[in-house]
């Protein structure tokens, strides 16, 4: 079997399972690339691939540029351990699928590794790098008050920016917004009044200029507003407000949410269903990385159980031997 068909067969079932479209074309990018390679090797067929081609793809991956992987490629350089990590994981889903659907008596990539990544802290938005980026925005326009309002919807909500782009006017409420997340499960977040407020005049005064017939709530110019163009559009406000030291990104605020939601007190269960996480342990592992023990002892007398216990009264024992005197 030609492994370009089956991984074609591979896309329709990922398809079928409801898989999120930039999942997809994440797939369909790092399966083809690497059909492509081993193309190149003369392996065009399943059954042949191996352990050994597999691992001599990674190493592909690991010292190869930009040029190499992708002609034309927008971004240079290498890739990243974590991005290799997930050509990995993507590698590993589709053999075992195949072995699944009896096309593979056993996986070739079931021994196959991930590098190692360096855990890294991320650091996130202080409230002047906030207050800078949406002095940035030009309100009088109606792109910079649509800007300004995902800044701060995104800033009070957390969610994916996959999400955000995804949002319906249907979606909108007064207090919360329903956004579909990973896995094609359906969640409401909560949204602060004045938040709700902007969103509502962006919505009923600005959104109906870009003149363009969809019911997505965030529009550009052309269309709905795609994630590439809200990731482009949060690097020029960080230029153009000068922010330095952190990554000026739609991700960076979903960790700014979290942190500050924690930090003021909220509930971690509470928040990683806001967050749409399968698990509290998610939520932990990725969000408490930066949340260190000086934040965590802020509320300490707040919480602490000596709070509900009768401690009674104590005698002074200097105080008590000078009354015997």
């Amino acid at each position: 079997m030609r492994l370009t068909d089956v991984i074609e067969q591979y896309l329709i079932e990922c398809d079928n399972r409801g898989r999120a479209d930039g999942t997809l074309a994440l797939y369909r990018r790092e399966l083809g690339l690497l059909a492509r390679w081993l193309e190149c090797l003369g392996v065009v067929d399943l059954e042949v691939v191996t352990l050994s081609l597999l691992r001599q793809f990674l190493n592909f991956l690991i010292n190869s540029d930009s040029e190499k992987r992708f002609p034309n490629a927008i971004i240079q350089g290498r890739l990243l351990p974590s991005t290799i990590g997930t050509y990995v994981s993507v590698v590993k889903a589709f053999f075992q699928w195949c072995v699944v659907e009896d096309l593979l008596s056993a996986s070739p990539a079931a021994r196959l590794k991930k590098p190692q990544v360096a855990k890294k802290v991320l650091p996130t938005f202080t409230d002047e790098h906030i207050e800078k980026m949406l002095a940035a925005c030009d309100t009088d326009s109606r792109t910079g008050f649509r800007d300004y309002v995902i800044l701060l919807v995104l800033l009070d909500t957390g969610m994916r920016v996959s999400e955000l782009c995804g949002l319906r006017l249907t979606d909108v409420y007064p207090r919360y917004v329903r956004v579909m997340g990973k896995g094609q499960k359906e969640r409401e977040i909560g949204i602060h009044p004045d938040v709700s407020k902007m969103l509502w005049r962006y919505i009923n005064k600005h959104r109906a200029s870009f003149n363009i017939e969809d019911d997505h709530v965030f529009l550009s110019e052309r269309g709905p507003l795609t994630v590439v163009a809200v990731e482009v559009m949060f690097e020029t406000i960080g230029k153009r407000a000068g922010v330095t030291g952190v990554r000026v990104s739609p991700h960076t605020m979903r960790h700014t949410f979290s942190k500050r939601y924690l930090k003021s007190g909220g509930d971690l269960f509470k928040l990683s269903r806001e967050l749409g996480h399968s698990s509290v342990q998610v939520t932990g592992n990725i969000y408490l990385g930066d949340f260190n023990s000086t934040d965590a002892r802020q509320d300490h007398e707040r919480h602490s159980p000596v709070n509900g216990v009768n401690l009674g009264k104590v005698k002074d024992s200097k105080k008590a031997k000078r009354s015997k005197k």
